[in-house]
């Protein structure tokens, strides 16, 4: 029988997932609309004032937003008019407004109070990184609005502590208790601030932060102190193409790679979030394990005795699914450089490439997830954790092999709105799949693990000299 959930805690996951899925897609499709300031040099010689642009972007942002978030919460909306009334309904209707505004308003308060602090290509940087932090946040959050409440025999407690008046989701939920006739002075205290916290906010905008945000956006066409690339950094990059290329035209491309990697900042904020989310998602995993039925230490001993090291292929589907990202670039305009060059054969342009990803992100985040697996599990998962990273070659390798061939940064990024790069997501997490499962056979059987580690290699080596035969011809077929 499916027990009777409290409003309070229905109405917290159902507001914690749409507050997730609202605030990604802003930060993903947004922040460059929030961001922007070349428009100003267009429309402000004409009469537009700031404020009518301000306002016009704000209102261009949440109209948007807001139709994005009625079509996630428009079942919700539905199953809420038909069980609990008209009232249910308007209510939810107005918090999707208020809800999209505080999200957009935070964001924008949050960004002002950086670009106050840094300007050109420093202030760049920053807002790269903290919109990437944001996202993990975001996530996390998600995550942890469904942990707030107790379950114990399907039973769930939700006695409130002082963690729910901080946390955004249980502002919006509170309402929906008082009109359920459960009147309670915390709920209605938490209703208030759910009200209260957006209008300071609007309030804080148009008052202080619309009045000096964009003037203050101009830092980011300065410049700023550009700071050219240490000896060591590129004697580094050197050795590693040295190392890894055997042909000259390869490790050039393997070392221009690397450095359009560190420039380009609209790739950083695509792909950061996946790296993070790859490091993240094993672990949360972890957290369900952990109950009342046993200490901490217990739980821990059972995890490090098991096979739950197999939750790094988690891992493996986010990164496998990242290398395809490396066709987009700001700077896609200059991708005539690949005719102009005297290179007979594209397949080397993809080999420096395809080694120059795997070892600045691929590598280096998964030996960061193995140090983590190790420290918790001990050295006898180190063949376990080499026959994943072996995986995830695979992974990569045959999503590159049955996808278009694309060269490095030669397209914008307005083409990856389109569902080619969620069908290479879902592709990646079936492969992981797939391979897990036979992951965990090869452990049951009596050497299962080596002749896995044995089998995945030769697939590799196959693999490789399979994926790498293409022609100029062939990629202007592709296109």
């Amino acid at each position: 029988m499916i027990p009777s959930f409290p409003m309070f805690f229905k109405m917290n996951v159902v507001i914690g997932m749409i507050m997730f899925l609202v605030m990604t897609t802003m930060i993903s499709d947004f922040s460059a609309v929030l961001l922007d300031v070349k428009e100003k040099n267009i429309l402000l010689p004409r009469p537009v004032d700031g404020k009518t642009l301000n306002a016009a972007k704000l209102i261009h942002i949440v109209v948007y937003l807001f139709c994005i978030t009625i079509a996630i919460a428009g079942g919700a909306l539905i199953v809420g008019l038909i069980r609990y009334g008209i009232l249910f309904f308007l209510m939810f209707l107005i918090e999707m407004v208020l809800i999209c505004s505080f999200l957009i308003l935070v964001t924008s308060i949050f960004y002002y109070a950086v670009i106050s602090i840094f300007d050109g290509e420093k202030l760049k940087d920053i807002i790269n990184y903290f919109q990437i932090a944001l996202t993990v946040f975001m996530t996390l959050m998600y995550q942890f609005t469904g942990r707030i409440f107790s379950f114990s025999n399907m039973n769930i407690s939700t006695s409130l502590h002082f963690w729910n008046f901080l946390l955004p989701s249980s502002w919006f939920a509170a309402p929906f208790m008082l009109i359920t006739n459960k009147f309670d002075k915390n709920y209605l205290v938490l209703s208030l601030i759910g009200i209260i916290v957006p209008i300071i906010t609007i309030t804080l905008y148009v008052k202080v932060v619309a009045t000096q945000f964009e003037s203050n956006l101009q830092k980011m066409n300065s410049a700023g102190s550009s700071q050219c690339k240490s000896s060591k950094k590129d004697n580094f990059q050197r050795v590693l193409a040295n190392v890894f290329c055997h042909h000259p035209l390869e490790r050039v491309f393997f070392r221009f790679t690397l450095q359009m990697l560190d420039n380009e900042r609209k790739l950083k904020l695509r792909i950061y979030p996946s790296l993070a989310f790859a490091v993240i998602f094993p672990f949360i995993f972890f957290f369900n394990l952990f109950s009342g039925e046993q200490s901490f230490s217990e739980t821990l001993a059972e995890i490090a005795n098991g096979k739950y090291y197999i939750y790094l292929y988690l891992s493996v589907a986010f990164l496998a699914s990242l290398f395809p990202m490396i066709s987009l670039s700001e700077n896609y305009k200059g991708a005539w450089i690949y005719k102009a060059l005297p290179v007979d054969d594209p397949v080397i342009v993809l080999k420096g490439a395809f080694k120059a990803f795997l070892l600045k992100y691929i590598v280096s985040v998964f030996l960061l997830i193995s140090l983590i697996f190790m420290f918790v599990f001990g050295l006898k998962v180190l063949p376990g954790l080499f026959l994943i990273f072996l995986n995830l070659l695979i992974v990569m390798l045959v999503l590159f092999r049955f996808s278009k061939r694309e060269l490095p940064f030669y397209k914008d990024f307005q083409y990856a709105q389109n569902g080619t790069n969620v069908n290479k997501v879902l592709s990646a997490f079936g492969l992981c799949a797939l391979l897990a499962g036979i992951h965990y056979v090869a452990l049951i059987i009596s050497f299962g693990l080596m002749i896995n580690i044995a089998l995945s290699s030769l697939f590799i080596i196959f693999l490789w000299h399979r994926s790498f035969r293409f022609s100029w011809e062939d990629m202007e077929r592709n296109i």
